[in-house]
This record gives C-alpha cells, structure tokens and sequence, in this order.
C-alpha cells in the first residue's frame, strides 16, 4: 500500500488560524500573509486529505463536519508543537539541567576543580557529572556536553574554543640537579633521566636563538597522574615537562627548579570542546562564557 500524501504543518496552521479568525482574510492578517496564499493552504490540505474542511461563504467560513473534527485534532497538535518549542526554549535560555563534562585529570586538579565547584554553587540549578581522565572518549557516545583538554583533538566535528595559552617548563629537583648536572642548552637534556605524562611523546621541542631545536628524552616513569609527576620529580627520580600552574601549586612550590628557562617549550593552547547540538543549550554556554572570564589568556 501506497504510504498518503504528507501534510505540510504551515498548511494545518493556515487551516487553524482561519478557524480561529472566523475568515481567510482575518487569518492572512494574523499570519502575515496575503490572502491567496491562506487560500491556497487551506484548498491544499483539503485535497490532501480528500475532504472538504470549509465552506467558504461571502461573509467568512464555516466548519464542515469533517472540518469540525479535524479541527480540535489539529488545534490540539499545534498546541503540542507550541509546548515543544517552550520547552526547547527554556533549555536554550535558562541555566539548568544536567551538564556533562570531561576534564583532563591534570588540569582538572590543579585549576578547574575551584572554578567548577564555583560555577555550581552560582547555578544551583544545574546537575553536575565530572570526569577527570587523560583519554578523550568519543563525546557523542558518551553524551558529553563539552571538554576541557590541553592539546589538539582530531575530531573535526567537534565545536573547538580557545580558551589559554598554556605555558610549559621543565623542571626537576635540586638533588637531582646537583647530581647529574644542570642542562645549559636542549641537546642537554638527551643525557638526563625523565617522568613523563601518559600522553608525552618524549620529543620536546624549544625554541632557541636559531629557531626550533629538538631533543629526544629518555623516560624512566611515565603516569597519567599530574600528582605523581610531581613526587617523581620531588624524588630526584629525573626532570619532567609539566604545565606551570602545576610547579605554582601548593603541591609543589618551591620545592623544583626550572630547567632552560630561556628555551621556551613549544606547549599546547587550552580548548574547550563540544559538539555542535551541545553548543546551543543554555546551560552549556553559560559554562563557556564563565571558564573564558576566570581563567584568562594563559595558565
């Protein structure tokens, strides 16, 4: 069997408003329209249906039977479509509801934890489920509504925004320093031991007076753990390139030394990702507007 002819909404809705106005002429005014376009709609949705809906008189129209019941169908469906598109709008204007968010477990916990829990106690409205991890899972499959990640994420169809620059050192401690010698240039550093991050590639890159200089670094530990890199490095168990908001912390102030501060590593830039349905949703955006204005142009 044939599937029927669709019906075009706008044609229901020239139908109804005629209804409502008592005449085509009322309704074109209401709808902003001319009259022969209301006309024509309605004729339209007649033939679709194969029933006459109206009787068109010189002093307006009248339901016919067929129209009277299609009528309180119809009006009841547009209203359905009308709560629909409140409920649309609240989401894409009010701040509440539930907000996913995946958060790189470094940065996470040396600068977002702070500005999130500030955020909620600022939106009381809004359900919260946080994951700290150093692997970026597919955002749509996990229903994620956005990311924050130092580093490039390959995918395209991700929303991507700035957020920082991220400033890099290398550091290590002084009774590592004081033993296997303090680096003077990069080539230096293919000497010395490293604690790297589950996701550093070991091949660094800094530049120097003659343009970019790379060097390949020997790891002896490696952990997706900002905390540990920094015991590691505390131990003397070699040099590590972490964020410098890391070595600013309370976790390790003081306690390392930076290695070729006038050989700036190339770093990464602070984003924040989010698929493109997410962007739009109130809630979302608030968040993004709130984590540009904290965090500045670099950390």
């Amino acid at each position: 069997m044939a599937e029927p002819a669709p019906v075009d909404l706008l044609d229901v809705i020239a139908f109804v408003r005629v209804v409502e106005t008592g005449s085509i002429a009322n309704a074109a005014v209401r709808l902003g329209v001319a009259k022969s376009i209301v006309s024509r709609r309605v004729s339209r949705l007649e033939s679709v249906l194969g029933a006459q809906l109206l009787t068109r008189t010189p002093k307006g129209t009248t339901l016919t039977d067929v129209g009277r019941a299609y009528h309180v169908r119809a009006s009841a469906g547009l209203s359905e479509f009308e709560s629909a598109r409140e409920v649309v709008s609240s989401l894409t204007t009010e701040v509440s509801g539930s907000l996913r968010v995946q958060v790189q477990t470094a940065f996470g916990e040396f600068v977002l934890a702070p500005l999130l829990a500030e955020f909620a106690r600022l939106n009381p409205r809004v359900q919260f489920d946080i994951c700290f991890e150093d692997r970026l899972v597919d955002m749509n499959a996990a229903a994620y509504d956005l990311a924050v990640w130092v580093g490039d994420v390959a995918d395209q169809a991700l929303i991507t925004r700035k957020l920082a620059n991220v400033r890099w050192v290398v550091v290590a401690s002084s009774e590592y320093l004081e033993k296997r010698g303090r680096p003077t240039t990069p080539g230096d550093l293919t000497a010395h031991d490293a604690v790297l991050y589950a996701l550093d590639s070991g091949h660094w890159r800094f530049m120097g007076p003659a343009g970019w200089e790379h060097v390949c670094i020997n790891s002896v530990l490696r952990t997706g753990n900002g905390q540990m890199l920094l015991a590691a490095a505390r131990a003397g168990l070699g040099m590590t390139l972490v964020p410098k908001f890391m070595i600013d912390s309370p976790f390790a102030h003081g306690e390392l030394e930076v290695i070729l501060p006038t050989y700036p590593h190339e770093g990464a830039d602070l984003r924040i990702y989010m698929p493109p349905a997410r962007a739009r949703i109130a809630r979302v955006r608030a968040l993004v507007n709130f984590l540009v204005e904290r965090i500045g142009q670099e950390v």
